[in-house]
């Protein structure tokens, strides 16, 4: 042991028989509610210590095999000062996963602090530090119930910092998430951070969990978090730890909080469907008999569970691992039950999901069931016949693939898709011969609009027109992209496009009032300077719509071949005066080749 290492086991010797710890509180604030929800409490040694620093702390408690003894200290200090304090507010208690899993752990006694301190379980959090491996879920999914029993709750704290942040949100099931602060730090500069925390916003939405931003230090982040309706944020913007903390935030520190005004691109990509998660597992037949399928599970020790089919393929329901070979170990189980046929025994209400089902409705067809009803795994179907089975930890990889994936495609103004996943798009309508019309809108006039009224509302203009075509898709069937600049594309597979169109152009007139003055609405438009500097009169903006139905163009091979003609269908629809439509026959276009 070097001369560091005994002044460091001495230190922890000394503070473990003192109690000398100080607890700190951090708040925990409600962005919706703009008050404090609740207070970390947070460690520190004597000032004068070696060990003053929380990580050292830790690490020699953990070196010398003090982890337990520790962690119970911290918590009775942490407990008897709330009670102290009398805070009317949750109490957040971070506990190392390792410590409650060590055979020695002494349970029961945090009970005992808060009968002594006079607060409720239910106003407690055990917040699970991700910095440290899990290595046995099983145990730590007894450890989290046995606190749940008592009334406490779950939070998973750091995630994204450590080691499995995903299945231990999976297979924990927490009623809070602290996403690390790695995430929160620069965010209102950092796009690709907004979409990652958004996915976990929308995870946590769908799984009836919370998310807690921790490590907002400035305005900015405070904003973005706000804007995203993250549920809570923590961090120096709001306060630092100390011994007293704050009970009441200054008004000033929030701003108003603003409804989210979600512009819908239409029909999910086919990697955002259930097909994509499909893995093929052969299934068992409702007359097999229960012996059958025990010699199934020995043979593979990792099979979670078998689907069960009735002789025409459709499902009848899932035969759990767990479950089954705790009737199937014992050998009276076996004797009686061995020759019975298996649907006797399966679970006959599993999840079920279509493979065109998209990945989110099926994030939330899990996670709203009863806790005790989860499962990591699902079977998949087509049109009501067996396929194969996902698993939920695809599930949510790749749901936050997908929010990276779109976020870095997507258009920064409307946030619409981009070029990418458009493309994508057309490629797949062209490569399945959909009957399905593509629509290239442009926005007339937008220059001298813009060089007259300014960016802001030239920004505004392109976010509006990109509300109103979302307003007017099938969500279900079309799809909507922002191209750039001024240029949007619709991919419609409804049948009634052109009625959707000439909504869309009727909205678009009825913006005329609230972007121009009195002044150029009675004009008709306003005078600018055109590029070789000469005043030029401009009417107002309108909506210019090339169409092109794919089915009419057999010939068409790519995305390039569709875009010359989408780009031929856009320039007669912009020589017709005011908002308009054109839809491009196959004569228009040997016409053209005749004259070239």
């Amino acid at each position: 042991m070097t001369k560091e290492e005994l002044l460091q086991f001495t230190s922890l010797e000394d503070i473990l028989t003192a109690g000398t710890l100080t607890p700190l509180f951090q708040p925990i604030v409600s962005l919706k509610n703009q008050e404090i929800y609740g207070y970390e409490a947070l460690i520190r040694g004597p000032s004068d210590s070696v060990l003053h620093s929380p990580i050292n702390l830790f690490d020699a408690a953990s070196r010398h095999g003090r982890l337990a003894e520790l962690d119970l200290l911290c918590r009775e200090i942490a407990i008897t000062r709330f009670g102290e304090l009398r805070l009317n507010a949750k109490l957040f208690i971070n506990t190392i996963p390792s410590a409650l899993l060590q055979p020695d752990y002494p349970h029961g006694l945090t009970e005992k602090f808060l009968q002594k301190s006079g607060i409720p379980a239910k106003q407690v959090v055990i917040e699970l530090t991700e910095q440290y491996p899990i290595d046995d879920y099983v145990l730590m999914r007894k450890a989290t119930q046995h606190y749940r029993e008592m009334g406490f709750s779950i939070a998973i704290d750091d995630l994204g910092a450590g080691y499995s942040g995903l299945r231990t949100w999976s297979e924990l099931k927490p009623d809070y998430v602290k996403l690390d602060r790695h995430f929160m730090q620069n965010i209102h500069e950092d796009q690709q951070k907004k979409q990652f925390v958004q996915s976990m916003i929308d995870i946590a939405q769908s799984s009836n969990c919370r998310v807690i931003g921790e490590g907002v230090e400035v305005r900015e982040e405070y904003l973005v978090a706000q804007s995203m309706d993250m549920h809570f944020a923590q961090g120096y913007y709001f306060g630092r730890p100390t011994p007293n903390p704050k009970r009441e935030l200054p008004p000033e520190l929030f701003a108003k909080r603003q409804p989210r005004n979600k512009i819908h691109s239409g029909v999910p990509r086919s990697d955002s469907l259930v097909g994509s998660l499909l893995t093929q597992l052969t299934p068992v037949r409702i007359y097999h008999d229960v012996n059958q399928v025990g010699e199934r599970f020995q043979n593979a020790v990792k099979l979670a569970a078998l689907p069960v089919l009735h002789e025409n393929d459709t499902i009848a329901g899932m035969v759990w691992r767990d479950e089954f070979m705790t009737l199937y170990a014992s050998r009276y189980g076996r004797d009686l039950h061995g020759r019975k046929p298996i649907h006797l025994f399966m679970d006959n209400r599993p999840i079920i999901a279509e493979t065109n089902l998209p990945l989110k409705t099926l994030s939330q067809q899990i996670t709203s069931q009863e806790p005790s009803q989860q499962h990591s795994i699902f079977i998949i179907s087509e049109q009501g016949y067996y396929r194969g089975i996902g698993n939920l930890m695809d599930l949510l990889r790749q749901i936050t693939d997908l929010q990276l994936t779109i976020a870095r495609h997507a258009n920064p103004l409307s946030g619409l898709p981009g070029n990418v996943p458009l493309n994508e798009h057309i490629q797949q309508a062209i490569r399945e011969k959909h009957h399905a019309t593509v629509c290239y809108f442009d926005l007339d006039n937008f220059k001298p609009y813009n060089d007259t009224y300014g960016y802001n509302k030239g920004d505004k203009v392109i976010t509006k027109t990109a509300k109103i075509l979302s307003q007017f898709i099938d969500y279900e069937i079309d799809f909507l992209g922002h191209v750039g600049g001024d240029d949007f594309i619709v991919i419609f597979d409804s049948q009634d496009w052109r009625h959707r169109c000439e909504m869309m152009l009727e909205a678009f007139a009825l913006l005329y009032s609230e972007l121009y003055s009195d002044t150029h609405l009675q004009q008709g438009g306003i005078q600018a300077f055109d590029r070789h500097g000469e005043q030029v009169f401009y009417p107002l903006l309108s909506l210019s719509i090339g169409a092109v139905t794919i089915s009419d163009f057999d010939y068409l091979i790519d995305e390039t071949d569709l875009a010359e003609h989408a780009t031929k269908a856009k320039s007669k629809a912009k020589k017709i005066p005011g908002n308009s439509l054109y839809q491009l026959k196959l004569s228009d276009c040997q016409l053209l080749a005749e004259m070239s």
